[in-house]
């Protein structure tokens, strides 16, 4: 295991005290001894986690980990396994030997994660961790309510939160308010939309809708598609009708900016957007990016927005995209766990392993604090100062959503370049 970690600065300096910030000057990183030579990494068995020898003689924090170990697909299974290592890297890094994982299989079902949400506090779990997947969240957290524990989900599935259940993911709320704020404190007031016609896409929707009525921006028109290529094709021609050369002043008169779709004596189509938010992956955005310049928008003059799942090497090859700009996590903090990572299992990990180690070592920090029934209350959970993880900066809100710091990255044929870190602290009074 690789000797030095970033770690979250959540460690409660006595009794009473809420997990802090590091300061900016403070260092940023712990130091753990290396495991002993030749000691190979634990396999998943439930048993050996269960009051191991050398922890006869202590009282243990006992911490559940729902994953689906046995899911449905060998992909589902190595990203709980992944998962389970970054957990595993977090709980050595935490350097507590009273720390303690209770890993639990959720079999990626509702069944398996209440059954085995029941099963992590029959072996007395305090607090549960996951599960992964949405449909699973809501099983699991109805067991752990009723117990009073809490319970750190991995998903993004805000109908789960709340009343004791908080969700480590990256919902699209605060990607697309992070994008958002950036375009528009680079002049950008008038935009358009271009989403997905599920319930993904109504949900960056509805927030991309706020944020500019928030900020005094303009959606200049919107459109929705099935995610299929040849179905992008007719929305994608329609948004680029809006994207005319600006019409000037001396052609607004009767323009009203708080009509839908900017009507007035110009009609509203010249009127045109100056970004377009485009919440899309992988091949599909490949597919999708294009037709824009092929319906003769000029993506010289009109940025793209994104996600983070636009952090993808293999969309540098997309020339739509070039100049795009998008949310996530800030790579020059990511990097960092990423080492660590693959020092201690020879292997890159998965975006989600990050969730189990951010997850686990905040257990593990809030596990320290010396009285049993304070350590995993709301007030801890819940401290504004935040947190500082493997992603960067986190904090829970009382709703049991999350807020982050995200950086601003730009997609270039050289590659990914960050335009803009991520925050290092929230600002006060936020």
């Amino acid at each position: 295991i690789a000797a030095s970690a970033l770690v979250l600065a959540a460690c409660s300096s006595s009794p009473g005290d809420g997990p802090v910030i590091a300061d900016r000057d403070r260092p940023s990183v712990d130091v753990v001894e290396p495991l002993p030579d030749g000691e190979e990494r634990a396999r998943y068995d439930e048993r050996a986690f269960i009051d191991p020898l050398h922890m006869q003689n202590a009282e243990p924090v006992r911490v559940g980990l729902l994953l689906p170990f046995t899911g449905a697909s060998d992909a589902v299974q190595k990203v709980a396994s992944s998962m389970f290592d970054a957990a595993q890297l977090a709980a050595f890094e935490a350097g507590d030997d009273r720390f303690l994982i209770i890993p639990k299989d959720t079999r990626g079902t509702p069944d398996g994660a209440a059954a085995a949400a029941r099963s992590a506090l029959a072996d007395g779990a305090e607090i549960i961790l996951g599960p992964l997947f949405s449909e699973t969240v809501d099983a699991a957290a109805t067991v752990a309510r009723a117990a009073n524990v809490p319970l750190i989900a991995f998903s993004s599935d805000v109908v789960s939160a709340g009343d004791g259940v908080y969700l480590l993911s990256f919902p699209p709320e605060i990607e697309v308010a992070r994008v958002t704020d950036y375009a528009m404190t680079q002049g950008m007031q008038r935009f358009g939309l271009i989403a997905p016609a599920n319930a993904y896409g109504q949900r960056v929707s509805s927030a991309f809708s706020q944020e500019l009525a928030d900020r005094g921006g303009i959606l200049v028109h919107e459109e929705r598609y099935e995610q299929d290529p040849d179905k992008m094709l007719a929305p994608a021609k329609r948004l680029a009708a809006y994207s005319k050369e600006i019409i000037p002043p001396e052609l607004r008169h009767g323009y009203d900016p708080n009509r839908p779709g900017g009507t007035g004596v110009a009609g509203g189509n010249e009127y045109g957007f100056q970004a377009v938010l485009m919440p899309e992956q992988g091949t599909l955005l490949r597919a999708l990016a294009p037709l824009l310049p092929y319906y003769n928008v000029d993506i010289n003059q009109v940025k793209l927005l994104g996600v983070s799942a636009w952090d993808n090497p293999r969309l540098t090859r997309e020339p739509a995209l070039r100049g795009g700009w998008f949310a996530a996590p800030d790579p020059t903090i990511t990097a960092a766990f990423d080492e660590r990572f693959r020092a201690a299992f020879g292997e890159t990990p998965p975006k989600l392993a990050s969730l189990a180690y951010d997850a686990t070592l905040l257990a593990a920090r809030l596990g320290q604090g010396p009285r049993r029934r304070d350590r995993f209350d709301a007030r801890m959970i819940e401290n504004r100062s935040g947190y500082y993880g493997a992603d960067g900066l986190f904090r829970f809100k009382s709703d049991g959503t999350i807020e982050r710091g995200l950086a601003i990255l730009e997609i270039q044929p050289g590659g990914i370049q960050l335009v803009d870190p991520a925050p290092r602290t929230f600002t006060s009074g936020s």
